[in-house]
């Protein structure tokens, strides 16, 4: 009884002392800013409580305050429970100055757990400047046709908006996607993107984020961009873009009902989340057709701003081999659409289509890059012959004109082959000579005329008997095994049973 009063003593001052193991520490990520700065608070409290309460923020003189969120780490090891959860803010300055940030400090069944201030000084800054650690934030204002209008106090909106209401077939048109968040959210939103039809869509990575204040709340956007290409002209109706998101609700931890034992969490690992769905307003848009005034007759419908170059990789080639051919198109619009130039016949020479390439960008969301036309001009016979001129026309939206570009023919020097082809033919000949087209035959697999030699039907492996008793082998083992440890046992725990055995043993020696 003694030790157990000891042991019960020892274990109860154990839980107190571990009970008050509660610690909290604040950090920022930079002690010196200029006036367009801004400070990222961090501050973090942990200990083995299920529930850690929110830390008591004081008043930050020189600077407001804004909640970016807080995340709660639960671990359990060796039965203990320790969690932490960090509360982050994001401070902006009101003037220049030396300022203290803090002490902060939480309660706790009446104890009361304090963290160090932090000393932050202000500095004079360009208005223009941007802080290392925030996203930039675009100053140019979209086109929204009023939709989602931000209102005072609101946690979450969204928007919708394009760059121009206007626009040429196959001009790009920017359709922006825009999640203003002042609140935490319980998981990640669903994204329901708009429906386009009529349009061309391209995504436009990477998604842009920055803060906002609107109304004097304080919002993270982030952006999601689509260039669209109408196909055809007329009226368009950009469908409304749809989010799902949850917020946090941590909700209650010990119901008032005592019998409602399923809804108690102990630990903080089953909040709940409140569902709220949003949507944007439909965006309407007008196609205007590509003019008829002006337009090239070898115009294949390509819009924007592009350059055309043509080379070849030699100028002098033998007949009968090969010359390539590369016309690339480089510039700003929708460069999958891009259809090859037409090229004139070439006396004396044959021309194949080798495929094409194509290299895209979206610096600054808009789609750019450039697209190559590899194709292959063989010589049928000794001179000189002409590539080209080639000719290409393209819509340019900004000017409201066709641009037509025109390149000067190249010159292909063809000599006579050394190796006269036996055979004249109109197909691609074989840079190779009689020999080795010979020894190509060596590498035919020809078709084989008698056929393998087959097992007979009968003869399967299942139905050998040394097969059937090399499987029931292991079996019969494992049950002599059995009846061997069964045995053993009866001898250690049966004595009658173990005499009777010696004795009938003995008797059998003097017989």
């Amino acid at each position: 009884m003694k030790y157990l009063c000891i042991f019960l003593s020892v274990f109860l001052i154990a839980v107190v002392c571990r009970a008050e193991d509660i610690t909290i520490s604040a950090d920022a990520d930079r002690q010196e800013i200029t006036l367009d700065g801004q400070v990222t608070l961090t501050i973090t409290v942990s200990g083995n409580i299920s529930n850690i309460p929110q830390p008591d923020i004081p008043d930050l003189k020189g600077f407001t305050s804004y909640s970016s969120g807080r995340s709660q780490n639960l671990s359990i090891i060796n039965g203990q429970v320790s969690s932490s959860v960090t509360f982050t803010y994001i401070l902006v300055p009101n003037n220049i100055g030396d300022y203290t940030v803090g002490p902060f400090s939480i309660n706790y069944k009446g104890n009361t757990y304090s963290a160090g201030a932090i000393n932050i000084k202000v500095l004079p800054g360009n208005s223009q400047a941007q802080s290392p650690s925030q996203p930039s934030v675009q100053s140019s204002e979209p086109i929204d046709q009023g939709s989602n209008q931000p209102q005072a106090g609101k946690e979450l909106f969204i928007k919708a908006y394009v760059d121009k209401l206007r626009a040429y077939v196959n001009e790009q048109v920017t359709l922006t996607f825009a999640f203003y968040q002042a609140v935490s959210l319980f998981d990640n939103p669903v994204y329901n993107p708009p429906v386009t039809t009529g349009f061309w869509a391209e995504d436009m990575p990477p998604q842009k984020k920055y803060y906002k204040v609107i109304n004097g709340t304080r919002y993270l956007v982030t952006e999601i961009k689509t260039a669209l290409f109408a196909t055809s002209p007329g009226g368009f109706t950009i469908s409304p873009a749809r989010l799902e998101a949850s917020l946090e609700d941590a909700g209650r931890v010990f119901p008032k009902d005592p019998f409602d034992m399923f809804n108690q969490d102990p630990f903080g690992m089953f909040k709940a989340g409140k569902p709220i769905a949003l949507q944007t307003d439909p965006i309407e848009l007008e196609i205007l057709p590509l003019p008829e005034q002006n337009k090239p007759d070898d115009f294949k419908g390509d819009v924007g701003d592009f350059d055309i170059s043509l080379n070849v990789d030699k100028n002098t080639v033998e007949e009968n081999q090969p010359v390539s051919l590369k016309i690339k198109i480089k510039g700003k619009g929708n460069i999958k659409t891009i259809s090859s130039p037409g090229l004139p016949d070439i006396q004396g020479a044959k021309l194949y289509d080798s495929g094409s390439s194509e290299n895209i960008s979206k610096d600054n969301y808009v789609v750019q890059g450039e697209k190559v036309f590899e194709k292959m001009v063989i010589p049928k016979k000794s001179g000189s012959f002409a590539i080209g001129p080639i000719a290409y026309a393209y819509f340019d939206p900004v000017l409201k004109d066709y641009v037509y570009k025109k390149l000067d023919p190249i010159v292909i020097n063809a000599t006579k082959s050394k190796d006269e082809p036996s055979e004249k033919t109109d197909s691609i000949p074989l840079a190779a000579s009689k020999e080795e087209v010979r020894l190509l035959k060596s590498d035919i697999a020809y078709i084989k005329t008698l056929p393998p030699r087959f097992s007979p039907k009968d003869n399967f492996l299942y139905k050998n008997k040394i097969f059937l008793l090399m499987n029931i082998l292991p079996f019969l083992i494992l049950i002599a095994v059995y009846l061997f440890e069964l045995y053993k046992n009866r001898l250690k725990t049966d004595i009658g049973y173990a005499r009777s055995l010696r004795a009938r043993g003995a008797a059998s020696k003097r017989l």
